[in-house]
């Protein structure tokens, strides 16, 4: 689960930076694609513009030199045909005036309606000549062009270099404002670098963090295992010597016990045999000696049966076993224990029962090794969900986690686990120990 969580994380991350990456390099390309088409287009217009604002002058020049060639030919053959030139000048002169009033802003509109009436007035100059006989020629050619002509021609020329002048200084402030847009191009890419370089800090920060923790966590987890794997070996090697012990015992208890009293059976009966040929009188009491013997080595059979399985846990049930083991307990080390058990056991599970019952020996085992009690107190309560044991001594204690970690402890923590219960111990020194133990008797997934 934490490494699943810890690779959607380094996931998420990562595809963050990428996609911000993706984003502003985006960004990027799209601002300095618009700069760029700013910079074309500001050129075109000004090349548009600045050869609409030449053409004019070489208009006019051209219908300058159309008026002389007209004033100095006497005749009135080509009068028509120079008439159509102008006309077509002067057409394209308009035309160029329509469309630099399609080209040129606000702020040049006034400048640009002068050069249209200059320009009306300088072809308003010209109609009448159109009409001139070859005498009115000869008379005022040469004054005309020298005082109505030229300085209106002059005028619109000067007009148009006006206009030229103001569409380079548009061109200059364009210029200008494009550089301006590269500066805010690039300081935006240096924000972008830099923002760029500090998620990706975080990010590799983060990630790295992350790592170390998970080493560190597999480094744990690999030492939690390697100590479970010593302790499972320590815990087997201490099975082993105590199946050894409890052989060894009930190998003494078989040879010693039983096997003393079947064979002092044996001895009585042939001394019954002998007795009742050779004194008659004496055979009831032998045969009453015999019985004695015979009802000691069933009764010693029978606490050992007890000892390693009571009959009694399975036919009267958990109350009357725990009440026979207090008192088995009570005689053998003088030490007394009351059992109290309330609740309904009688569903128990034959785990649950065996579980209990080998706890409560276990635990009674352990305070007549170690706690030097003078009382024991065993509760056992069964609720509609789970069955609460616990085991109380008066007798020395320990520290809070000091407990020894032996066979017996190990062995109740196991039966515990298995039936996915929870185990406290509380003790203090001086003070006793108290075992708490809660086994659910409710499938969580049927409760669920």
């Amino acid at each position: 689960m934490r490494s699943t969580k810890s690779r959607l994380a380094l996931a998420a991350g990562f595809g963050t930076l990428l996609l911000l990456i993706t984003l502003l390099g985006f960004g990027a390309t799209q601002r300095a694609k618009a700069l760029h088409e700013q910079t074309l287009a500001a050129q075109r217009a000004y090349l548009e513009t600045d050869r609409l604002l030449r053409g004019i002058p070489s208009d006019l020049n051209l219908s300058g030199i159309l008026i002389r060639d007209y004033l100095l030919d006497i005749s009135q053959i080509m009068a028509p045909a120079y008439r159509e030139q102008l006309r077509a000048g002067r057409d394209s002169i308009m035309q160029r005036l329509d469309k630099l009033e399609t080209r040129l802003g606000p702020k040049e509109a006034a400048r640009l309606q002068e050069l249209r009436t200059q320009v009306d007035a300088y072809w308003d100059s010209m109609e009448p000549i159109l009409d001139w006989s070859p005498q009115e020629k000869r008379a005022f050619s040469q004054a005309f062009l020298r005082q109505q002509v030229l300085p209106r021609r002059d005028a619109v020329a000067a007009l148009a270099k006006q206009m030229s002048d103001i569409n380079a200084a548009n061109l200059r402030a364009e210029q200008q404002r494009l550089e301006d847009g590269e500066e805010s191009l690039q300081e935006f890419l240096r924000s972008t670098v830099f923002l760029t370089l500090f998620l990706g800090l975080i990010v590799a920060s983060v990630a790295t963090v992350r790592v170390a923790w998970l080493e560190n966590q597999s480094d744990t987890e690999r030492r939690r295992a390697e100590n479970a794997e010593k302790e499972m070996r320590r815990l087997s090697h201490e099975l082993v010597r105590a199946q050894e012990e409890e052989r060894r015992s009930l190998s003494r208890e078989l040879h010693d016990a039983i096997g003393q009293m079947l064979s002092a059976m044996t001895m009585e009966l042939g001394n019954i045999e002998s007795l009742m040929v050779t004194a008659p009188g004496k055979v009831p009491e032998r045969v009453s000696e015999a019985r004695r013997l015979n009802a000691d080595t069933i009764r010693s059979v029978r606490e050992l049966a007890m000892g390693l399985r009571p009959s009694m846990l399975d036919e009267l049930g958990l109350a009357p076993a725990l009440r026979w083991q207090g008192r088995e307990f009570f005689r053998r080390s003088k030490v007394p224990v009351a059992v109290q058990v309330d609740g309904a056991l009688e569903t128990l599970t034959e785990a649950h029962r065996t579980a209990i019952y080998r706890i409560v020996q276990e635990a009674l085992t352990n305070c007549s090794k170690h706690a030097q009690a003078h009382q024991i107190r065993i509760n056992v309560y069964g609720g509609p969900e789970s069955v609460r044991l616990s085991v109380q001594d008066d007798g020395v204690g320990f520290p809070e986690g000091a407990a020894q970690r032996g066979l017996g402890l190990i062995g109740i923590e196991e039966r515990v686990r298995a039936l996915d219960g929870k185990m406290t111990i509380i003790s203090q020194p001086n003070k006793g120990t108290v075992l708490d133990i809660e086994l659910p008797t409710v499938d969580k997934a049927v409760a669920s």
